[in-house]
């Protein structure tokens, strides 16, 4: 929570959502936020909605579908707004149960999905093995041939990641091939 910028205990959290049934039917919503909620870390998940006006939850449904989502929405016909991720699943719940409402995309996952395609684009590094993609070269490609075009065209960029990341696996293939001709395992 603290590196969120949410300087709040788990326990506070846990504690609050508890509350969320009383303090519902207090006032009209009209905006709201929709996302995952994991009951059991990677086995159990369920939908946490939160009024984003007064910053509370509002309720935790049982579990994550799409059917939930739109009944719930349905019964609330007064929200206006649905921020949600861009999970598709939230997003058709909100057109059927909530036809009228206008959906956004939450802040957090934008900067998330943006982190991520800036960190893809920029890396230099296969992150699963840490080997280098795009090492340092003399403007030609393995065969030799003059790579042509602006060095920074996404296409070129895309071309040199597969064949540099082909070639390093080629290489991994060829040390693995000489081992294995010495006689190890």
């Amino acid at each position: 929570m603290k590196r969120l910028g949410m300087p709040v205990s788990d326990d506070t959290i846990l504690r609050q959502l508890k509350r969320c049934a009383s303090r519902r039917g207090t006032a009209p919503l009209r905006i709201v936020g929709i996302d995952d909620w994991s009951w059991r870390k990677a086995s159990t998940y369920g939908t946490i909605v939160v009024d984003l006006e007064r910053r509370q939850v509002v309720d935790v449904l049982p579990e994550r579908t799409m059917t939930g989502t739109a009944d719930w929405l349905s019964k609330h016909p007064e929200i206006k707004i649905v921020s949600r991720d861009r999970c598709g699943l939230y997003a058709q719940g909100i057109r059927e149960g909530a036809p009228d409402a206008r959906q956004i995309a939450d802040r957090f996952h934008l900067l998330q999905n943006l982190r991520l395609t800036i960190e893809e684009q920029l890396s230099r590094t296969d992150r699963s093995t840490g080997r280098a993609l795009r090492p340092k070269t003399d403007g030609k490609d393995e065969l030799g041939a003059t790579i042509a075009g602006a060095p920074h065209a996404v296409a070129e960029h895309r071309q040199l990641t597969r064949q540099t990341h082909r070639h390093s696996r080629q290489v991994i293939f060829d040390t693995i091939r000489t081992l294995r001709d010495t006689g190890m395992s």
